[in-house]
């Protein structure tokens, strides 16, 4: 890709720094590069985002006239799934690979996917040489040195373009001592419906966002931390008011996820819910401006 733009479209400009952690910090800077692709070819009817039924962990895809994000990558067990799903959308090579914390439920998958697909771009939260992943994290950076791919640290205020779909780095608290709550948060949007993606943050987080008076409000929340009852605080869900819940969850797992009280309050607000552990894959398709919701089973 040249430098300057990622379909096309310029990237808002930025410095990002990237703490590669084994016993060096080393500095990035860059701007995502032109896709020689043209959108044209592809049909437009093809957009869709799908919460891929990893068990208890995320994988999401964004996927837009041929051009794709991954968010986040599920356990090392959910690669094999990821890619058949990747394979199925005839995805090569992927866009823009972001993960959201270096906790194995979230990034487990990485070094087998990034193995068999080309990752042109990859956004990392800050790193401490106390996360979970470390090892994770190293390898992808690794591996995007290798192939030339641009290595980005979460940035608010990121911007750039998947197909029809611009998506927003809204906040990344690099602060935060639980990983968890450094969890990178994005928002997907597509002719005037918004996807927000929160990873595992907790009420801690969503009470940071809110008083950065971020605009919240969107259709689709993928709920926080699986359902746990240590996110989806009050407070954040009046703000947000989505349409729909999208919760990523292992059948009968081991942590109660999703809390009956998150639950709860998810109704209160209206929300219709869907959860992996039930509905299997999650896909939301965008037709003439409608949300269309499918599900596997």
């Amino acid at each position: 890709m040249a430098e300057g733009s990622l379909n096309k479209r310029k990237i808002i400009a930025f410095a990002v720094t990237l703490l590669c952690i084994v016993t060096v910090i080393a500095l990035f800077f860059g701007n995502f590069g032109s896709s020689p692709l043209n959108q044209e070819e592809f049909d437009v009817s093809s957009d869709f985002v799908r919460f891929i039924d990893v068990g208890q962990g995320d994988s999401i895809l964004i996927y837009s006239n041929g051009y794709s994000a991954l968010i986040d990558t599920g356990t090392s067990d959910s690669a094999n799934e990821i890619c058949s799903q990747l394979d199925s959308c005839k995805i090569k090579d992927i866009d823009v690979a972001i993960l959201s914390h270096l906790h194995d439920d979230h990034t487990g998958g990485i070094k087998q996917i990034s193995e068999i697909y080309g990752i042109k771009n990859v956004i990392l939260p800050e790193i401490s040489i106390e996360s979970e992943t470390l090892s994770d994290a190293q390898f992808v950076i690794n591996k995007m040195r290798e192939t030339g791919g641009g290595i980005y640290n979460a940035v608010s205020g990121m911007n750039f373009s998947i197909g029809e779909f611009e998506i927003t780095v809204l906040a990344s608290f690099g602060e935060m001592k639980d990983e968890n709550n450094r969890s990178v948060i994005v928002v997907a949007e597509i002719e005037d419906r918004k996807f927000l993606f929160t990873g595992d943050a907790e009420a801690k987080t969503e009470k940071a966002l809110l008083n950065e008076g971020i605009n919240l409000k969107c259709d689709v929340l993928k709920a926080g931390h699986h359902g746990s009852n240590t996110s989806s605080c009050d407070e954040f869900l009046e703000a947000v008011k989505p349409r729909f819940v999208a919760i990523s969850v292992g059948r009968e797992n081991s942590y109660g996820h999703p809390h009956n009280t998150i639950l709860s309050a998810f109704e209160r607000i209206k929300a219709e819910v869907y959860r992996t552990d039930y509905d299997g894959d999650i896909t939301f398709s965008i037709e003439d401006g409608n949300l269309k919701v499918e599900t596997e089973k």
